[in-house]
């Protein structure tokens, strides 16, 4: 029999959680508890006007160890103009994690970030790895938001019932970004834009989910989130579509219900998984018409999620699950034909593949 899902969308559930339409500060602070059972990790991304990509994440625990104790870490994923890429990972005791439930400060060891919805400063200070004789890495960045935050809805899935769940919320869709990076013993400003989110929950997501293919960008006036999520066999491989639009500083559509998504062309990885050439995003309602087209990506990040485990739990878990982390960079062009306004927008794309069971993906 197929579980229950439920999309917290109604008056009724922004009341039950203490919400209006309006996202607030506190919003953005520590949702979860930090022990066993809950998880909870804050994004941030910003394309560089010299070609860089940042991709820093604040997180509890690992998204695989839901059920273990506080165990903070700090990812950081720093692609470079000329296509290098440079990821660490670092790990700090539970007391060198701290964080306000009343806005956006977390700190994790010496890496930082406050923010009120608006402006965020973020710090991390990565040290060289001896191993790979690489040099420290230092970022300091302050992301000014240039779009309202959003949630659509609670922001939150309900698996089952009302307790248990998975929250997102798109705390700063789009932003400006500038500030330094310190690599190789130099030190260069940087500028460009940004996207925050917020992710809590207190369910496993390798049980409740299969697969879901999520991204944003931001081409000429137009600021893009879209993802399909596909739920694991016991919630029926219910699809969970999400979808903004906004042109400017206004949003166009928030309605995900006309979203379908189409993959194909796909290529055989290392790690036993797959991924798609290309992707394309439909959006239509009466005459109103969306196409998100991606072409020719970019792999720039494979995680296998189960690497935080020792060696030989690794083994064990692999053969119940092989569980993969994908990011890509990809060519984006945006086709809008909304009332009047015909529109074809070209530009560049982040976006991600997570493969949790994959019983529903090749």
């Amino acid at each position: 029999m197929t579980k229950p899902l439920v999309l917290g969308m109604t008056p009724q559930d922004l009341a039950r959680e203490g919400l209006s339409t309006d996202v607030q500060a506190w919003e953005d602070g520590l949702r979860a508890e930090t022990g066993a059972g809950s998880f909870e990790w804050w994004y941030f991304d910003a394309h560089l006007d010299n070609g860089a990509i940042v991709v820093i994440v604040f997180a509890t625990k690992p998204i695989l160890e839901r059920n273990g104790p506080l165990k903070p870490v700090v990812l950081l994923t720093l692609t470079c103009p000329t296509g290098e890429r440079l990821s660490r990972a670092a790990f700090f005791p539970a007391d060198q994690f701290h964080a306000s439930r009343e806005s956006c400060q977390v700190a994790i060891g010496p890496h930082s970030v406050q923010g009120d919805l608006h402006t965020y400063h973020l710090h991390v200070e990565m040290p060289a790895e001896a191993e790979s004789d690489s040099s420290p890495i230092t970022i300091d960045l302050t992301f000014q938001g240039l779009l309202r935050p959003w949630r659509p809805g609670t922001g939150k899935v309900y698996f089952g019932n009302t307790k248990q769940y998975f929250a997102w919320l798109p705390a700063m869709p789009h932003g400006q970004v500038q500030g330094t990076i310190q690599c190789n013993g130099k030190t260069q400003p940087v500028s460009g834009r940004g996207y925050h989110d917020h992710n809590w929950g207190n369910i496993g997501l390798d049980e409740v989910m299969d697969h879901w293919y999520w991204g944003r960008a931001q081409v000429g006036e137009y600021t893009l989130i879209y993802a399909e999520q596909v739920t694991a066999r016991a919630y029926g491989y219910a699809r969970i579509p999400v979808f903004l639009l906004a042109k400017g500083n206004q949003v166009l559509t928030e309605d995900a219900s006309n979203l379908t998504m189409k993959a194909c062309h796909f290529v055989s990885h290392p790690s036993g998984r797959s991924w798609p050439r290309e992707i394309d995003f439909y959006w239509q309602a009466a005459k109103d018409r969306i196409h998100i087209s991606l072409r020719q990506p970019k792999i720039i990040e494979v995680i296998n999620l189960l690497r935080s485990f020792p060696t030989w739990k690794r083994f064990l878990l692999r053969l119940l699950a092989n569980p993969y982390y994908f990011r890509f960079q990809a060519e984006l062009v945006l086709s809008v034909h909304w009332g009047g306004v015909h529109a074809t927008e070209r530009g560049s794309a982040l976006y991600e593949l997570m493969i949790l069971q994959g019983r529903k993906h090749p």
